[in-house]
């Protein structure tokens, strides 16, 4: 049951005007990649709506920390694939070398995490880079799943009709 989105019709000056755009949209994975992408690599549409940041909540499933190849950050590629019954994402952190080791003992598999960050696509993959993780109780997992099934109908019942 993913959300009906549309293509986009909406000028540019006016996605601003959208008060998903500068938000965090609190969105299952199932609806993060039926997302539509826009011309620009980091806006996509939910519905008629358009949205940058985003907010997800699952399980840890995988956990990989890998340096970057070909790239002059000097840090490393740290990515976790989360999983909130409604699919997998993978999401993708930066950090510096000597911030990795915690990061790994902080977010271990099965953890229960809140990740906010930004939508993107990187090699044809839908991902989310990680702008801040946070371990959540069970309780608060289930909290999330009832505000995204809010703001769902919410965006069910803003779509425009098609004339």
């Amino acid at each position: 049951m993913n959300i009906e989105n549309q293509p986009n019709t909406k000028p540019v000056s006016t996605w601003g005007l959208d008060p998903l755009f500068w938000t965090p949209a609190k969105l299952f994975v199932g609806d993060l990649h039926a997302a539509l992408p826009s011309d620009s690599a980091s806006v996509f549409f939910i519905g008629t709506h358009v949205v940058r940041t985003v907010q997800a909540v699952g399980i840890v499933v995988s956990v990989d920390t890998r340096s970057p190849k070909l790239t002059v950050y000097n840090g490393k590629h740290y990515s976790k694939h989360l999983d909130d019954g409604t699919g997998v994402i993978p999401c993708a952190q930066f950090v510096a070398p000597d911030e990795v080791a915690a990061m790994r003992q902080t977010f271990d598999l099965g953890s229960t995490v809140s990740v906010e960050g930004r939508l993107s696509t990187f090699r044809d993959v839908r991902q989310v880079v990680i702008r801040s993780i946070k371990h959540i109780d069970p309780n608060q997992e289930v909290l999330g799943w009832l505000e995204r099934l809010a703001l769902r109908q919410f965006l069910q019942s803003s779509i425009e009709p098609q004339i």
